[in-house]
């Protein structure tokens, strides 16, 4: 199963497009498969005979577990079934469990390498550069089908330090590695308390480092247990979606981990609204109508020329600045939303934005998304004007700097420059900042510009 994004644990089979004992060639479609944002072709990666099926249609399958097996000529299957990992591949599939482990294990969120909390990525980074399996404990089984437990070394500290038997926790990280997640559920339930002589055993280095003295472990936060359900008459019981879960484990995350700052700027969108009915009727002809969407989105990212940081990320290794402004833009769907991207944005037309935001939209609402239309936005606008809400602050999309709530136009009295009380068209853009990134006067100054640029529209298309 591949990994197709930065928040993918793993992916449904729809449906085989080729049979067993099928030629196929590499790049061939081979399946149709279903992640929490899209529905998508994968392809052979390799060219060959389709000698079996290891995953049957409707079935969940975690990123990186073996779905077929294709031969080459002359090839044997193996006599595991190609199921199982070889033990020759040890160290390229620890990397990839840590890879995973950096996306999904140890987050209280999510859509990324941002996906986890700083010191259990460092921990999973190194573990794959080394390519090594720590020792389990016991020879136990539990975690893993290699007689190993699975589990990156802040893992095994976290057990440790609260006393767990890793061997009696089941893994839900890819290969049944012990994920933090599973540690902390652990001690929420109160199972796998480890009992005298059945503590896992330390590694040489952990060991040792035991040995130096240390600050006395912190005690760690649980979050309140949720309520059972009531079960009242009238109610019913739903499992959140695969979509549901991420969106809420990543927004978790942010509100967590990122420390917002907000601030807000009413803009008078007359010059706007007067310049957009203007260039529709000369755009009728090529069926190109302009949304307002479409003037914040292109004031955004020419604003951000001069405020480099707010296009920014950040990363395990510092703030990485982008040159380009690709802007992911919020989309709603039934069961949360997306965020599709618009390359280089600031230096694309007011048509070519109109044109390209409504195709992505709409093929995101089929799913019909691939991973790159969907990954790699450095700043986003989420609108939610169209629904009549009047003022929002957004929750920031990890590791972006920034997101630019954008709320509905409202029409009141105002006074013109000659005090004269007249008509106005007013609508508020609020920025939410990553603190860590940038200070609130360089977020101020930034929707100032904003606010400038659709107030004088004209100086768009320039």
């Amino acid at each position: 199963m591949p990994k197709m994004g930065d928040a993918m644990e793993e992916g449904t089979i729809l449906q085989w497009l080729v049979s067993e004992g099928d030629e196929v060639e590499e790049g061939d479609p081979i399946a149709e498969i279903e992640t929490d944002k899209a529905q998508m072709e994968i392809e052979a990666e390799n060219s060959g005979t389709v000698h079996e099926f290891l995953a049957q249609e409707g079935q969940d399958v975690p990123v990186g577990e073996a779905i077929a097996l294709i031969l080459g000529e002359g090839e044997e299957p193996p006599e595991d079934g190609g199921g199982e990992e070889e033990a020759g591949d040890e160290p390229e599939a620890e990397a990839e469990d840590a890879e995973e482990e950096g996306a999904s294990g140890g987050h209280v969120e999510s859509e990324a390498s941002q996906e986890v909390e700083a010191s259990e990525e460092e921990g999973g980074q190194a573990q794959a550069a080394t390519g090594e399996e720590e020792p389990s404990g016991d020879g136990a089984q539990a975690g893993g089908t290699d007689g190993q437990v699975r589990a990156s070394p802040i893992v095994r500290r976290l057990a440790r330090e609260n006393n767990l038997d890793l061997t009696r926790i089941e893994g839900s990280g890819p290969q049944g590695r012990i994920v933090e997640r599973d540690v902390r559920e652990a001690l929420e339930s109160g199972e796998a308390p480890a009992t005298d002589g059945q503590a896992e055993t330390e590694a040489p280095e952990e060991a040792a480092a035991e040995e130096q003295p240390q600050e006395a472990p912190q005690a760690i936060w649980q979050p309140p247990a949720l309520p059972e359900p009531t079960g009242a008459p009238g109610t019913e019981l739903q499992a959140p979606s695969r979509m549901q879960q991420i969106i809420g484990e990543r927004m978790t995350q942010a509100k967590q981990q990122i420390p917002h700052f907000y601030a807000t700027v009413e803009v008078q969108m007359d010059e706007t609204l007067a310049l957009r009915a203007q260039l529709n009727e000369r755009l009728e002809e090529q069926e190109i109508k302009l949304s307002v969407n479409d003037f914040v989105m292109k004031a955004c990212a020419s604003a951000l020329k001069d405020f480099p940081k707010l296009n920014a990320l950040y990363t395990n290794q510092g703030i990485e600045l982008h040159e380009t402004v690709d802007m992911a833009m919020a989309v709603a769907l039934e069961d949360g939303l997306i965020t599709p991207v618009i390359r280089d944005l600031a230096n694309k037309g007011l048509a070519a934005i109109s044109q390209e935001s409504k195709d992505l939209a709409q093929r995101a609402r089929e799913m019909d998304l691939t991973p790159d239309e969907y990954q790699g936005g450095t700043i986003t606008v989420s609108n939610m004007g169209m629904l009549g809400v009047e003022n929002f602050a957004a929750i920031i999309n990890p590791p972006q700097a920034a997101i630019v709530a954008v709320s509905g136009i409202v029409k009141r009295p105002t006074y013109s420059e000659t005090d004269e009380l007249v008509p106005g068209n007013f609508m508020k853009l609020t920025l939410s900042a990553d603190h860590r990134i940038v200070n609130g006067a360089i977020g101020a100054q930034y929707m100032a510009e904003v606010k400038r640029l659709l107030e004088n529209p004209m100086l768009l298309l320039v």
